[in-house]
């Protein structure tokens, strides 16, 4: 991670807070010294999730390790390596995962750091979807300028102002809306 990583990480803990990181391969230092524990090391905790949603079968595996000498001592607060590998099977076939992620909360618990993933990955998901499939965000033809980033606030402002109404579908909302600007005015304009 560069040093601005390091440094946001800094303020985190200096909030108060604790961080969960995925480690990419731009850290390729890092990412060796994790893989290498994972690897030798004896996990402190382990957590197997299996389900079954919507025609896929997909298994995670959660693995908890506790730092050594091996990884630099300049991560700030770094307590625990979490290793996560998921296997799941669609009418596409077979896939596999694994991921490294470092965190300065000092927890054994394996589902706990399972949790916390799964959520951020429903969150990222569930935007990324909305953003590609009901709003056309891959397909704009805005490529100019600041045009792109724009709209993109503008989509988000809009996938807010839904959720933040009771919309848990932005389709029904943007349906809804499309039809009732006067409504949607209110919205945006009220105290």
């Amino acid at each position: 991670m560069h040093c601005t990583v390091k440094k946001t990480l800094n303020l985190i803990i200096d909030s108060g807070n604790d961080y969960l990181v995925k480690v990419k391969g731009n850290q390729p230092n890092l990412q060796n010294s994790i893989k290498n524990i994972v690897e030798t090391t004896k996990a402190v905790s382990i957590s197997i999730v299996e389900e079954t949603s919507r025609g896929r079968k997909e298994k995670r595996e959660t693995r908890v390790y506790l730092p050594t000498s091996e990884v630099s001592d300049d991560w700030p607060a770094l307590k625990r390596i979490i290793f996560v590998e998921r296997n799941f099977e669609s009418k596409n076939g077979s896939h596999n995962t694994q991921s490294y992620y470092i965190s300065s909360l000092e927890s054994n618990e394996a589902l706990e750091f399972a949790t916390g993933i799964r959520g951020h990955w429903n969150i990222k998901n569930r935007l990324h979807w909305v953003k590609d499939a009901i709003q056309r965000e891959d397909s704009t033809s805005h490529k100019k300028g600041f045009a792109s980033k724009n709209m993109s606030i503008i989509r988000n402002i809009a996938i807010n102002i839904f959720r933040g109404n009771d919309y848990e579908s932005v389709k029904h909302g943007s349906v809804y809306f499309a039809s009732n600007v006067k409504i949607l005015i209110k919205l945006l304009f009220r105290t």
